[in-house]
């Protein structure tokens, strides 16, 4: 129940962000979001503008959403579902509760400051194994059925939106849209330390059971290198390698430090290896 608290909270300061994202710096400099957010956007302008039919940007993504979250609920897990349910939901219910307040309407400043507040709300639910929905969802499913993944479509989906945007309103705002996704982007690399990766060399005299430890709680491969001396007692040990992400750095190093005290752990961050870390 904590975990699910956390993440829960998780998902309504993601909410917050992504709202005050929207409404405070996106939509009043005229810059379009990502994904299903975006194209909702474009859609809701369109249809104002030219037929004079007022449908809100959270009616649009609830619909998009719906049937890909009930795929979800077939095909990838319920639990992941259902907070993935509880993110639309929030984020659909923040939008129509933040006003939509211009505190500024320079196009770089929104661009800039929008992306921030997106990308770190993104981040914060990928750091914690949920999703936001939209895209992401059609991304895991395709991941799951072929092992492939489909990042060329989301650049070639985005790419397509801020065109049709840029042909309809203008393309300096389809543009600045495009510094926002970059800036956002950047941001959810920062954010979501899950998937970065670092490299763990440990000697330690009881290596036996911090690899029982370690394997039985993260599944990780770990190489043993045996018989290494210790310059100062000559005593023969055993040297640990292993590459986990930074997220799980603490947890490891605490179960280390319960088992062997007098274990010598080095770590290196910035690494990358042949293959994903989390496939070992």
């Amino acid at each position: 129940m904590p975990r699910y608290r956390k993440r829960v909270l998780i998902a309504l300061i993601y909410a917050c962000l992504s709202s005050v994202a929207l409404n405070m710096f996106w939509l009043p400099g005229n810059i379009y979001a990502s994904g299903l957010t975006g194209l909702s956007q474009l859609l809701s302008q369109v249809l104002y503008e030219q037929f004079a039919i007022e449908l809100s940007i959270p009616v649009f993504v609830l619909f998009f959403n719906a049937p890909l979250l009930a795929i979800a609920w077939l095909k990838i897990d319920r639990t992941f579902t259902i907070l993935t349910v509880c993110t639309v939901l929030l984020s659909s219910l923040m939008m129509k509760v933040v006003p939509i307040v211009p505190l500024t309407t320079d196009p770089v400043i929104c661009a800039v400051f929008g992306g921030l507040l997106h990308g770190v709300s993104v981040g914060l639910t990928l750091n914690d194994d949920f999703s936001t929905g939209g895209l992401d969802i059609l991304g895991i499913l395709v991941k799951m059925l072929t092992g492939k993944s489909i990042g060329t479509f989301f650049i070639v989906f985005n790419v397509s939106l801020q065109i049709v945007a840029g042909l309809l309103f203008g393309w300096p705002f389809a543009f600045y849209s495009a510094i926002s996704f970059f800036i956002s982007g950047r941001m959810v690399d920062y954010v979501n330390v899950k998937q970065r990766q670092v490299q763990l060399l440990v000697v330690t005299e009881k290596a036996d059971a911090v690899i029982m430890t370690v394997q039985s709680a993260l599944q990780r491969g770990i190489t043993v290198i045996n018989d290494v001396e210790g310059g100062f007692d000559r005593q023969q040990k055993k040297l640990l390698f292993l590459v986990i992400s930074q997220k799980e750095l603490k947890t490891v190093e605490g179960m280390i430090q319960a088992i062997d005290t007098q274990a010598f752990v080095s770590v290196s961050a910035g690494v990358t290896a042949n293959r994903p870390f989390y496939e070992w």
